[in-house]
């Protein structure tokens, strides 16, 4: 009996100690999760920082646009250029070998903006057209030369695939110019044989003027975007949500230690273990830096902050005539709320801020404008949704009483 005993101990202590040793492997299998990762450096909270400034920044250059790991985290991949709005870009990587970083490492000249494909076999490159879409194949000896992947006739600005095939980039989408930044719109690219097909994803994720810089999550739950883009490219970062009617969120800003004062952001790209967002910010090359900060509590709390309403579809201007008896209902399409549109309330008054028309009252029931106007004139009447939080959104229309 006391043989048995002390056997059963024994057998027990050793699956104790494999279980323990299985546990350690498995932790130190994450490289992730290890004191190497992220080229050694100490990661941050929830204030930004610079980003490996010693090892990818030269004297007499700039470093950063869109950088991309690796999925084991074993390799970093990062632009390198002498000024802005350059094609003399040069694509540069480290690489984790034999317990240590070895890098910088030449990929490819003149491209930028790296993205791997699902399988970490390819990286598809920007910088050798506005039009054109790059790749390079991975061999056991390195990576293949760069070659043409998609080329088109309109832009191709920031192209980024996705896990369930479809892919996003910026383009001018057949409108306008292809060197005019500000016809660009944020869209979703889907490949069917030899049928291209280029879609904008319309409002509210895209704004008057330039949208372009912007990261798409693998499984296209949220797009981070450099938002209230201004004509010299000064830039906040907000996200949006993708719904399940395949609309998406009005975007919110990433709060103000990422949006700190007027300034270039984009590159926008979030590491595959999904803690950090990583960007570029500056005022000028010499200011330049990529950023990282901690990224998944902040995500978890962004989807839970409050939605503003937005303007959807603009009011369309109307006439009336004095003395005669008109009604004119806000159509629903006008103001969404992402919280739900049953939560706003809304008012109406002359854009100056004075009181509307004599003879014309605002239904705020019904949402609508009624009554027999008594004056005629030109009046620009507008009408504001406001959510429980207080935020609002308004849309102007042109009443032309005759």
């Amino acid at each position: 009996m006391k043989l048995t005993i002390n056997v059963y101990i024994k057998s027990t202590s050793l699956l104790f100690v494999l279980l323990i040793c299985c546990t350690s492997l498995s932790a130190q299998s994450n490289f992730w999760d290890s004191k190497d990762a992220y080229l050694g450096q100490s990661p941050p909270n929830d204030t930004p920082k610079i980003f490996a400034k010693n090892l990818i920044v030269d004297t007499g250059s700039w470093a950063g646009d869109r950088v991309a790991f690796s999925q084991d985290g074993k390799e970093f991949y990062y632009a390198r250029a002498k000024s802005w709005f350059t094609t003399q870009n040069r694509l540069e990587y480290y690489k984790y070998i034999d317990g240590k970083w070895q890098g910088p490492l030449l990929l490819a000249e003149h491209c930028y903006a790296p993205t791997f494909s699902k399988d970490d076999q390819t990286i598809y490159l920007q910088g050798r057209g506005k039009g054109s879409v790059w790749q390079t194949h991975r061999t056991k000896d390195g990576w293949t030369d760069p070659e043409p992947y998609l080329q088109k006739k309109v832009g191709l600005y920031d192209f980024m695939p996705t896990l369930g095939g479809n892919m996003y980039a910026a383009s001018n989408v057949n409108q306008g110019d292809i060197n005019n930044w500000s016809t660009y719109n944020f869209c979703r690219i889907t490949i069917s044989g030899n049928d291209t097909t280029i879609k904008s994803l319309g409002v509210p994720l895209n704004a008057p003027g330039f949208n372009g810089d912007f990261y798409v999550a693998p499984d296209e739950s949220y797009m981070i975007i450099s938002d209230k883009e201004t004509k010299d490219f000064k830039a906040e970062l907000y996200i949006s949500f993708r719904k399940a009617d395949d609309t998406w969120t009005n975007p919110k800003s990433l709060g103000p230690l990422i949006n700190n004062g007027l300034a270039d952001r984009w590159g926008q790209y979030v590491s595959p273990d999904h803690k950090y967002l990583f960007y570029t910010q500056g005022t000028g090359p010499k200011s330049c830096y990529v950023y990282w900060v901690r990224f998944d509590t902040m995500l978890a709390a962004l989807k839970h902050s409050n939605f503003e309403p937005y303007v959807k579809t603009p009011l369309n201007d109307q006439s009336a005539k004095t003395g005669e008896y008109y009604s004119y209902q806000i159509p629903a399409d006008t103001f969404i709320d992402d919280d739900g549109d049953n939560t706003l309330t809304y008012k109406a008054m002359l854009a100056d801020g004075k009181e509307l028309p004599d003879g014309l009252k605002f239904d705020r029931k019904t949402q609508s404008l009624k009554g027999s106007p008594k004056t005629a004139g030109k009046y620009q009447v507008q009408v504001t949704a406001t959510d429980p939080q207080g935020a609002s959104a308004s849309s102007t229309f042109s009443l032309d009483v005759k």
